[in-house]
C-alpha cells in the first residue's frame, strides 16, 4: 500500500478533492491533518527513543504513524486554530497556537523519511519574492525591469526611468485581506514619501498584456491556462475567459528547471504574453491555488494532480524498498 498525508485547512477544497481522488484507488490510504481544527480533530504523541510509537490523528480520526508515510502534501500549515468562543484571553489563545504549530511540525519533521511536496524549507525559500526573480532570470526566463526599496528617492527615480508608471506589488502581504497589484505614477509617489519610507514593497516596468497563463507545474509536467484579460490583476474580474493553453515547450524546459533549483516538487506560475509576443516570468507560488483554473476553464487539474502525487510516492516506496527510507 501507498502511503501519503495532506496537511492542509479544515475546508480548503483542494485538499478534500484530492483526499477524494487518491480515495478511489484501491492501493492508497490518505490521511487528510487539518491544520487550523487541530483543537477539535486533532491529536499527536511523541515518546523519545522509539519513532514507531510517534503519530498523529487524522482529521477522520484515526492514528496513523508519520515514519509509515511515502509522501506529505505539506500545503497549508501555519494558519491559527479554530478556537471555541469559551476561551478569549489572547495569551492562552496564543499559546495554544504555537504549542499546536510547534507540536505539529516537530512530530512531522522528527518522524518523515518520505518525499515533500513540498519540502517546508525550499517553500518558505521558494515564497519569497526578492529570491524569485533572479532565480528565474538564471534560467533563461524572461522577468520585468524590478526593483525593491522604501527609499523614496531610488523608487520616484526607477519610477521616471519607466516612463512616469510603475507597477506596485506587495512582497508578502497578509492573511486577512488581500492586496491588489496597481499601477502607480511619479506625481502619485512624490506626494507620499514618507508612506513609502514605512517598508520596502516591488516596483516593476509596466508590461502590456495581451493575456496571461497560470502554470500549473507537477513534478515533470506543466498544465497551463489562458486568461484572457488586458487587467494588470486579472482577479478582480473573473468574468472573462479562461482557457486551456500550451506553452512553448522551450519554455516549459525552463519552468521545470526553475522548479528544480527551487528544490520544489510542485509550484504554480504566473507569466504574461506582452504584445510581441514573449512570454515573461512573473512569480511562483510554491503551494498557490489551481481548482478554479479548472472550474473556469474545464482543464481537468485534480487527476493530473492526483496522479503526480501517486506516481512519486510509489517511487518512493520502491526505492525505500530497496535501500531503506528515502531521505527528503
Amino acid at each position: 500500500m501507498i502511503s501519503i498525508a495532506i496537511f492542509s485547512l479544515e475546508l480548503d477544497l483542494h485538499a478534500h478533492a484530492i483526499v477524494h481522488s487518491l480515495g478511489t484507488r484501491d492501493d492508497v490510504v490518505c490521511h487528510f491533518v487539518a491544520t487550523d481544527a487541530l483543537v477539535g480533530h486533532g491529536g499527536l504523541v511523541w515518546k523519545n527513543g522509539d519513532k514507531k510509537q510517534n503519530r498523529l490523528l487524522s482529521y477522520e480520526n484515526k492514528w496513523f504513524n508519520i515514519s509509515d508515510m511515502d509522501l506529505i502534501w505539506w500545503r497549508r500549515v501555519n494558519q491559527p486554530q479554530q478556537i471555541n468562543g469559551e476561551i478569549e484571553d489572547l495569551a492562552r489563545i496564543e499559546i495554544i497556537n504555537n504549542e499546536w504549530k510547534g507540536g505539529l511540525a516537530g512530530v512531522v519533521l522528527d518522524g518523515f523519511k518520505g518525499i515533500w511536496v513540498n519540502d517546508p524549507y525550499a517553500d518558505m525559500k521558494a515564497e519569497n519574492k526578492v529570491f524569485q526573480l533572479n532565480v528565474a532570470h538564471e534560467v533563461g526566463l524572461k522577468i520585468p525591469e524590478t526593483l525593491i526599496s522604501q527609499d523614496p528617492d531610488s523608487i520616484i527615480e526607477f519610477c521616471k526611468k519607466m516612463g512616469g508608471r510603475i507597477v506596485l506589488k506587495k512582497i508578502a502581504g497578509i492573511i486577512t485581506k488581500p492586496l491588489a497589484t496597481v499601477v502607480v505614477t511619479t506625481e502619485q509617489l512624490e506626494q507620499v514619501p514618507h508612506s513609502l519610507k514605512t517598508c520596502p514593497a516591488i516596483y516593476q516596468e509596466i508590461i502590456k498584456a495581451d493575456y496571461h497563463i497560470r502554470a500549473n507545474c507537477f513534478g515533470d509536467e506543466v498544465h497551463s491556462i489562458m486568461i484572457k484579460s488586458e487587467l494588470l490583476d486579472w482577479r478582480r474580474n473573473l468574468k472573462i475567459p479562461f482557457l486551456p493553453y500550451k506553452l512553448d515547450k522551450e519554455i516549459e524546459k525552463k519552468l521545470v528547471r526553475l522548479l528544480k533549483k527551487f528544490r520544489l516538487k510542485m509550484g504554480i506560475m504566473d507569466l504574461i504574453v506582452n504584445e510581441k509576443g514573449e512570454t515573461i516570468w512573473l512569480e511562483i507560488n510554491p503551494q498557490g491555488q489551481f481548482l478554479f483554473g479548472e472550474a473556469l476553464s474545464g482543464y481537468d487539474l485534480t487527476n493530473p494532480f492526483t496522479d503526480f502525487l501517486y506516481k512519486t510516492a510509489k517511487k518512493n516506496k520502491k526505492s525505500s524498498n530497496r535501500v531503506g527510507r528515502a531521505e527528503p
